[in-house]
């Protein structure tokens, strides 16, 4: 596992904040958008998705081209071509997630 790999799976698998990390990727991999946006998108609140975006970025696994109000995210193109990154994108909505699914209700 090489250290791009090692720093996706710390960041989206082995810490509490992952599945929420995954979720924003998966919605910019998309489409780009603005925070505001992009909490509508993955139903959570602007303060949560503000503080999980600043990680990504702080990593460079996301980028803004511009700062402030209004700012558009991307996935860094040095990442796009990563597999592990690429596996996530194309995986269920529910992976990352997976482990906390409920039981079925029985009829």
């Amino acid at each position: 596992m090489d250290s791009k790999t090692r720093l996706l799976y710390w960041l989206l698998d082995a810490t509490k904040g992952g599945p929420t990390r995954v979720r924003i990727l998966r919605a910019i991999s998309g489409r780009p958008m603005n925070l505001r946006k992009l909490a509508l998108a993955v139903g959570m609140d602007y303060k949560t998705v503000q503080g999980h975006t600043k990680l990504l970025i702080e990593n460079g696994i996301i980028y803004t081209p511009k700062r402030g109000y209004g700012s558009v995210y991307f996935v860094s193109p040095e990442w796009e071509d990563n597999e592990y990154l690429k596996e996530i994108f194309g995986g269920s909505s529910d992976e990352g997630e997976g482990k906390r699914k409920g039981k079925r209700k029985r009829k």
